[in-house]
């Protein structure tokens, strides 16, 4: 992390660590994810971990999100929870010791994945200390739904209006190759828009906190 990403990680909120995750890793982690989402698709699998919803004119549920990432039965992925070039990165970011805190796969189908609604992490914690790594499996770009942010609002009050921080903007597309990490602070404002591509948009997302630090489940 140079300083003008750490500098515009603390003003905006975001910010995107080009190319933290090389091959063989990049390629490693796409193959889980391949493997995990056709376990969905193609062996039938459900459980509470697995998020999807019903769309019109599709022929199977779509699958969204897939929770409690570390806990499917990979053994790369819950060894990039436990420990790695993303522990070493957060610290970087928080100047702490930190522990991981949560872990999921975005999944945005290509022509079905839904819009994410604005929204924020988490809200009971002080700005600049907890954060959220994605790591993109695939290049993110408006057509298939990359992550928008509302820069600055970290540092709106914990009961901040969301719909109405949207509406006062600005609003940033933050678009992402395979292989970069997005930052943003857990209070941030975002949300996605459908994917609308002919491609997938995955990313791995990891939440980061100081070790000691107490979190609650109220929002994350």
């Amino acid at each position: 992390m140079n300083t003008a990403v750490l500098d515009q990680l603390r003003l905006d909120g975001f910010a995107v660590a080009a190319g933290a995750i090389i091959e063989p890793l990049l390629s490693d982690l796409r193959a889980e994810a391949i493997r995990l989402v056709r376990r969905f698709t193609d062996d039938g699998y459900r459980s509470d971990d697995y998020w999807f919803f019903n769309a019109a004119g599709a022929g199977q549920p779509v699958l969204y999100r897939i929770h409690n990432l570390e806990s499917q039965g990979s053994a790369l992925i819950s060894g990039l929870y436990a420990d790695g070039p993303l522990h070493s990165l957060a610290a970087d970011i928080l100047g702490a010791p930190v522990r991981s805190t949560a872990c999921a796969m975005i999944v945005k189908v290509p022509g079905l994945a839904a819009a994410v609604p604005w929204h924020r992490d988490r809200t009971s914690v002080p700005p600049h200390s907890v954060c959220n790594l994605s790591v993109f499996l695939d290049d993110s770009v408006p057509e298939n739904g990359c992550l928008e942010f509302v820069p600055g609002s970290h540092l709106l009050p914990d009961d901040a209006d969301v719909t109405r921080a949207c509406e006062r903007g600005p609003i940033q597309p933050v678009p992402a190759q395979a292989g970069d990490v997005l930052v943003h602070d857990v209070r941030m404002v975002h949300g996605s828009r459908r994917n609308t591509s002919a491609t997938y948009r995955r990313s791995i997302v990891v939440e980061f906190a100081p070790v000691g630090l107490a979190l609650t489940s109220e929002d994350g």
